[in-house]
């Protein structure tokens, strides 16, 4: 079991105790370990079986064997008799944005409000307006993410299904009876939020591949049913493994790609040309298939409409960005900031990917909980980015920040100390909640800026989690052609912002993308494909992405 797993249940534990009203001494002491075990280097696993738990500052004895008993079981018994207590999806509630563990507690205590469906009763009911601390403004705001929760129940954001994807994906092809496999449906197409794990294989015995699944933690339930193997993982995310014979395999996996418009549209073409039934597709490739019906093959990204179809008969399939385009990431977090690793280590790993330039780009003063830099450490910085880059040869490093764009639209830094930057990326990371005038007026003033490059993460989405702040995307869209501002696509799982929807409508307008992955580790630069995907389903080419520049043609493009 991971740090990270062992970490949350205490945190839960803590959470818990906190609704409950128990005595705050000890409810900080389980927030403190769940800290500590958070951040801690070391396999808490692997301390314990060297039996060093106990080394670690802050880990006691009642601690020790909480720890020990979740290793072995996966939970603790005072977790699940809190949980029997209190009702583990209470905890549910600090998913909504307005309702923080002090708020939860009254919900708790006040109007036994125990879940997600208990709030949507309670804010339907009018029940809110009698507690205190709960005025119109923040119900409206509970209710608005309420919605967007419901809008998402049962599905998971693509960063949080694809190691267990990949985990499955790898065991069915090391098995000698798996012929084929590949996956399909929305993982195939990239899509940000998964409703389902779909996969094809060419599978002479089902039953075998039951044994080998079952043998993974996260697998829930699995049977065979109608040709296929259905799972759950991840607390009920249904997993689909379609068997296929070789003839019939890409036409399966084709027709569980594509979205249904974009398959009906495919079908109406061939019923044009007499081909009914789909039998016209067996035995023949993905490319075949589309060579058939005089088209260019059409990569899965783009199977979602009739659109792309209606463009592939005329040839006007945009050529998509590529990865291996990609020279520079100029969004990155060090340990400056809250990062994990320093300087030296985020450009060695850079230079290993390949890049041509890389910018660093921590935290401004005004996150404090980031740890931003104020003026005189950023200079510091700077001075440091300079000499290092002197002596590194194949790669540019270039001094930046991610510099807070505030509630009134003025930039963290006065322009004295951003002149002094060769990147600025402006995000926004406070006063969510303001009305659509007002933040994009906001936006607008940051991006008006003479000094800024890229508008960092625009809308401020965080997947499943929280929802686009009000603006109008055109004017925002506009306002960084008209200064030559490049809007992000933030390639961190977790954000995958801007949206491909978005991300096509400024295409259009002419709109300069930069594509960067906000790393907050070394680790973390491997993001960068996922960024490349929603560049792809929003039709970018690499004419629309600065981080294909050369670091000449950067610099080219800053002068605008």
């Amino acid at each position: 079991m991971t740090n990270e797993k062992i970490s949350q249940i205490f945190k839960n534990i803590s959470n818990l105790l906190q609704i409950k009203g128990e005595n705050s001494y000890r409810q900080r002491s389980y927030e403190r370990v769940a800290t500590l075990i958070e951040e801690l280097q070391q396999s808490i696993a692997q301390l314990a079986i060297e039996d060093n738990l106990r080394t670690i500052p802050g880990i006691g004895q009642a601690i020790e064997s909480k720890t020990i008993e979740i290793l072995e079981t996966g939970t603790c018994k005072f977790y699940e008799e809190l949980k029997c207590e209190i009702g583990a999806d209470v905890l549910s509630l600090l998913q909504i944005r307005g309702i923080g563990i002090k708020s939860a507690a009254r919900l708790y205590h006040d109007v036994n409000i125990k879940s997600l469906v208990d709030l949507r009763r309670a804010v339907d009911g009018g029940l809110l307006k009698n507690i205190s601390g709960f005025g119109q403004k923040t119900i409206q705001t509970i209710d608005h993410n309420l919605q967007h929760l419901e809008f998402f129940e049962g599905k998971r954001i693509l960063g949080q299904i694809l190691p267990i994807a990949n985990e499955i994906f790898g065991i069915l092809k090391e098995c000698n009876l798996v012929k084929q496999i590949d996956f399909t449906g929305d993982l195939r197409r990239y899509e940000e939020i998964l409703q389902s794990l779909e996969l094809v294989i060419v599978c002479d015995d089902l039953s075998i591949l039951l044994s080998l699944l079952s043998t993974l933690d996260q697998i829930e339930a699995l049977e065979i049913k109608d040709s296929r193997i259905l799972a759950e993982i991840s607390n009920g995310f249904p997993v689909e493994i379609h068997n296929a014979t070789r003839d019939t395999y890409s036409k399966l996996l084709f027709s569980t790609t594509a979205e249904p418009e974009h398959l009906q549209s495919i079908r109406d073409l061939a019923n044009n040309k007499g081909l009914t039934k789909d039998e016209w597709m067996h035995g023949k490739t993905e490319v075949e298939i589309y060579t058939q019906l005089d088209l260019p093959y059409i990569v899965p990204e783009l199977r979602k409409s009739k659109k792309i179809t209606d463009l592939a008969l005329t040839d006007e399939i945009p050529d998509l960005i590529e990865l291996s385009d990609v020279r520079s990431d100029l969004h990155m977090h060090t340990n400056w900031s809250d990062g994990l690793n320093s300087v030296k280590e985020m450009v060695k790993t850079a230079r290993k990917i390949g890049y041509n330039f890389i910018a660093i780009t921590d935290h401004s003063q005004s996150s404090r909980i980031a740890n931003g830099l104020n003026s005189t450490r950023l200079f510091s910085q700077i001075e440091q980015i300079r000499d290092l880059n002197e002596r590194i040869d194949g790669l540019d490093i270039l001094a930046g920040s991610e510099v807070d764009i505030l509630k009134d639209g003025q930039l963290d830094f006065s322009d004295q100390v951003l002149s002094k930057l060769d990147v600025v990326v402006a995000s926004v990371h406070s006063n969510f909640g303001m009305n659509e005038t007002d933040m994009t007026k906001r936006l607008i003033q940051a991006i008006e800026n003479p000094f800024v490059d890229i508008l960092g993460h625009p809308t401020g989405r965080l997947l499943m989690r929280r929802p686009e702040y009000a603006l109008n995307p055109s004017a925002v869209i506009d306002a960084a052609i008209a200064n030559g501002v490049a809007l992000e696509i933030n390639a961190s799982p977790s954000r995958l912002d801007l949206g491909p929807d978005i991300v096509k409508h400024a295409r259009d307008k002419g709109a300069m993308i930069s594509i960067n992955t906000d790393a907050h580790s070394a680790e973390n630069l491997d993001y960068m494909w996922l960024g490349i995907n929603v560049a792809r389903r929003g039709w970018l080419n690499k004419e629309n992405v600065i981080n294909t520049f050369t670091i000449n043609e950067f610099q080219e493009w800053k002068q605008r």
